[in-house]
């Protein structure tokens, strides 16, 4: 197990990913009752990168030079100098433009309207922060402007643009939504609110498995960061599990409710035992939880002795703690785990651990082919593509490892270390890797 800490590990995280029906937009809406909470939920803009209800994701995206697009032609006709600067996931608004003084941001010019000319309301100046150290150098935040999403429903929408030069003469631009869904009802006896964060532009509020949500007390003075979880057909709030169904849609006029029902279904247990190497304390500490025939559940365990409603349940990611002296010295996450059945009444026993190295070489040319045989013997010369993996004994991948620093209090990653012998044993690499 030491030996794995200084490895490099390459894995890939897959996300469950869920379509969210809900009833017609036209039809009633089910009011709250004793036995379902209901939340109408409203549009909010985030007028500044320093919100903290922010999304802290951002987006950058590569694209060919604009060619002949009448948006960028009516700016460039403005400005002298400028960054044309490309989105491809806002259809009929790809191309913007950023005007440039001394190579610095000045405005961003956004097609709020869509229609390809350039309006004076369409030149955006900096959004200004209040922070002594913002956390981006410019940051721009479009006005409001409707979009439309798969199935043509019109939805108010805005985003923000960040632009960084990380100490060179060139920007470096990032996109993030900047609009969330509100909504106060109140839950377990006490007033709560929703937040309801969108699955990246598509303008969707309501993609179990893509979107995210944050529960918090209405008095609970909103700072720092916000914990989010992925929104989920069945979740946890403090231990306790509801069914969360949608209804409405987000879009002009309209209202989407999320309604929560306290789960009622016979529930049974899981124990997840971590097979460690001899000497080692470890246990599994949080794990997200997936529906392994149902891909609109999707939902955190803190506390592992949970009651879970009965189901078929996969283990899609999760956080093992282990050491010598105690249980918490180091820590490693896996993804892709097993897949589990809970039965009313019963305790579900889940085996992980024993992790395993192995590496794969392949011609460096050909990473990028399905069908690449790996070789033991190359050419003099030929470039050689390594894929190290850590997969344990239920086909789990092992990912970042870390060591806990208790001054101050975090986690800090372990430089996995690459070493590379000839065939005579002697010493051709060796260099500590990065994570990334």
């Amino acid at each position: 197990m030491r030996k794995l800490l200084t490895t490099v590990v390459i894995a890939a995280l897959a996300a469950c990913v869920g379509l969210a029906l809900g009833q017609p937009s036209g039809a009633p809406l089910t009011p709250s009752t004793s036995d379902t909470i209901a939340f109408d939920l409203q549009y909010r803009a985030l007028i500044s990168p320093d919100d903290v209800l922010s999304y802290r994701a951002y987006w950058g995206f590569g694209g060919p030079p604009p060619a002949d697009i009448p948006f960028v032609e009516a700016v460039k006709k403005q400005v002298q100098e400028f960054d044309p600067v490309f989105n491809s996931a806002l259809p009929g608004r790809q191309w913007s433009v950023v005007e440039l003084k001394n190579k610095k941001p000045v405005a961003l010019y956004f097609d709020l309207d869509g229609n390809g000319g350039l309006s004076s309301d369409e030149r955006i100046l900096p959004a200004p922060s209040a922070k002594a150290r913002p956390d981006h150098e410019f940051a721009f935040v479009t006005p409001d402007f409707m979009t439309r999403g798969e199935d043509r429903r019109e939805i108010p929408f805005r985003i923000m643009l960040v632009a960084n030069s990380y100490g060179s003469d060139r920007m470096n631009y990032m996109w993030s939504p900047s609009c969330i869904l509100e909504g106060q009802a109140s839950l377990a006896g006490e007033p709560t609110r929703l937040f309801l964060y969108g699955s990246g532009f598509s303008g969707s509020f309501t993609d179990f498995g893509r979107c995210s949500f944050a529960l918090v007390p209405a008095g609970q003075k909103l700072e720092g960061y916000i914990a989010r979880d992925t929104l989920s057909s069945l979740i946890c709030h403090k231990d306790v599990f509801y069914r969360l169904r949608l209804e409405g849609s987000h879009e002009k006029d309209k209202t989407l409710r999320v309604l929560l029902t306290k789960d009622t279904s016979p529930t049974g247990r899981m124990a997840v035992n971590v097979k460690a190497a001899e000497g080692l304390k470890a246990r599994l500490t949080q794990a997200t939880i997936t529906g392994a025939e149902d891909a609109s559940v999707y939902f955190d365990l803190l506390n592992t002795q949970l009651a879970i409603p009965v189901g078929r349940y996969q283990i899609s990611r999760a956080y093992i703690e282990y050491g010598t002296q105690n249980d918490d010295q180091y820590r490693v996450d896996f993804v892709g785990g097993p897949r589990f059945g809970i039965e009313a009444g019963k305790t579900a026993q889940i085996d992980v651990g024993k992790p395993a190295l192995s590496v794969t070489a392949i011609d460096e040319r050909d990473r990028y082919k399905s069908d690449v045989k790996e070789k033991t013997t190359y050419v003099k010369g030929t470039p050689i593509y390594l894929a190290p993996q850590i997969k344990g004994m239920a086909g789990e991948a092992y990912m970042r490892f870390s060591r806990r620093e208790n001054t101050p209090a975090r986690w800090t990653d372990i430089k996995p270390h690459l070493t590379i012998l000839n065939a005579d044993g002697k010493q051709m690499v060796s260099v500590d890797m990065e994570y990334g």
